[in-house]
């Protein structure tokens, strides 16, 4: 264990803040430490705050054990971290890099997710190395909402010193770089106020498609938005597939946190966000887990749930690729039914297990994808079949089994087989942007043409969404 010698403005503070003030490694706090998902354990002995009531349900038993988010510092303490495990975050392409031989700068492309962060080093035209980690902001919650409460509470400055440390150590000597994400990370990174997305009538301070003087790389584009939660990682990913160029009726879909969604022909483009939450990323699944090693990422029914993990390892929790294969498998065994009833409460992959409060997350985040899609058909006036492929985009949209996916109802059960899965387009079409200025005014001019129909209070999505929550038979 390592000993923390309290300093006197300590007294009071969680271990989640003293770690933040301190720089200490910080634990998963999915919740953004509000005391509710439990994950946040540290192994600590020492003078700290009795558990309460709330704390002793999260703990389940788990003796030695305090949550960061809850303990508070009375005195001097010692505390032991959870084993840091490598995190399987997706930097490969599905599809070509964009070409400029005249280009001899070093230069910096850089996809900032939710969860994750994809860095592309870029020297005579050709990417020379690819880094990725877990985005540092994590540990104020798994999801953009909780990060944008944070930053509304005073915390906006750390959010954006946050990102900017963790890409400094990789920018040395850069020229230029390009900087694609969520519109909520654009506003952090760059310092914007990020105020107007948190709260009607959802207005960003910026939609970006313009350059920024950044301490670590000079100049720095950042990608053009849409709205407040259709973002530079959709406008660069849904590029990067040629999506302003399709014919016939194409849909696009990052699926995650907030599951962005382009459907577009050759005379039209529509985009949405489906508010999904983060079960896909592990957080509110009793046994979640971000996808890395020992994490349950295959199920598969063959009498009885069997199971594999990332690397072969002991399992230490399910995540989001795990989780859909376990419904379809629950759902073809006829052990959960079309409602999400689930004939026993848990079921067990070795000591990890799926819960009836788990299946009603996914029924949610799964919900809210399909109406989604069929808001944007409707919107369309288009049926469903109509659609000739399906593009999944991303990391975790990688490792899902696409016909778990349409068993569940995640994706619309019409599209089966009619779709690709083309890894990390954002990161893909950062690159390009940063090789090509003509593929930044190729991606400003289809952020011009994304029509974005906002699903809230919309009556068709409100109804589908209802619908969307059941299983088929």
């Amino acid at each position: 264990m390592t000993d923390y010698k309290c300093k006197p403005s300590d007294v009071g503070k969680t271990l989640l803040e003293i770690f933040c003030t301190e720089g200490i490694r910080r634990p998963e706090a999915p919740c953004g430490g509000k005391g509710r998902c439990g994950k946040c354990l540290v192994r600590c002995t020492g003078a700290l705050s009795a558990p309460d009531e709330n704390e002793i349900k999260l703990l389940g038993g788990r003796e030695g054990f305090r949550l960061a988010c809850l303990a508070r510092c009375e005195g001097d303490f010692s505390y032991e971290l959870p084993e840091e495990r490598d995190t399987e975050i997706q930097t490969e392409f599905g599809a070509d890099v964009t070409r400029d031989t005249e280009n001899k700068k070093r230069l910096l492309a850089v996809d900032i997710g939710t969860t994750t962060v994809a860095l592309y080093i870029i020297e005579d035209g050709e990417i020379t190395d690819k880094i990725s980690f877990v985005n540092p902001q994590g540990s104020h919650g798994a999801d953009v909402i909780s990060r944008l409460v944070f930053a509304g509470e005073g915390g906006a400055e750390e959010l954006k010193k946050e990102l900017w440390d963790a890409i400094a150590p990789y920018a040395e000597d850069t020229e230029y770089c390009v900087i694609c994400g969520n519109t909520a990370i654009e506003h952090f990174v760059t310092g914007e106020d990020a105020s107007g997305i948190a709260k009607l009538p959802f207005k960003p301070a910026s939609l970006f498609g313009k350059e920024y003087e950044m301490p670590f790389a000079g100049k720095a584009y950042i990608a053009p938005c849409v709205a407040a939660y259709v973002g530079g990682d959709i406008t660069c990913g849904s590029v990067a597939c040629d999506m302003d160029r399709v014919g016939e009726l194409t849909l696009y879909i990052d699926i995650g946190t907030n599951g962005e969604i382009v459907l577009a022909d050759a005379e039209r483009a529509l985009c949405c966000a489906a508010a999904a939450g983060p079960a896909f990323e592990g957080a509110n699944i009793e046994c979640g887990c971000m996808a890395r090693t020992g994490a349950i990422e295959k199920v598969w029914y063959d009498e009885g749930l069997k199971y594999k993990t990332i690397d072969n390892a002991p399992a230490i929790g399910i995540c989001g690729s795990g989780l859909i294969d376990c419904a379809a498998a629950l759902l073809t065994s006829g052990e959960l039914d079309e409602t999400g009833y689930l004939n026993e409460d848990r079921y067990y992959l070795g000591e990890v297990y799926i819960s009836q409060k788990d299946i009603r997350s996914l029924q949610t985040a799964k919900a809210a994808i399909a109406a989604g899609v069929k808001t944007l058909c409707h919107e369309f006036k288009k049926p469903v079949d109509a659609i000739k492929k399906v593009i999944i985009a991303g990391g975790f949209g990688m490792h899902i089994d696409p016909d778990s996916a349409c068993d569940i109802g995640l994706i619309p059960g019409e599209l089966r087989g009619r779709i690709e899965f083309l890894g990390n387009c954002a990161g893909l079409g950062a690159v390009n942007c940063a090789l090509s200025e003509n593929e930044r005014k190729r991606i400003e001019t289809f952020a011009q043409k994304l029509e974005y129909i906002e699903l809230s209070g919309h009556k068709k999505f409100n109804q589908l969404y209802i619908e969307e929550m059941f299983f088929e038979e």
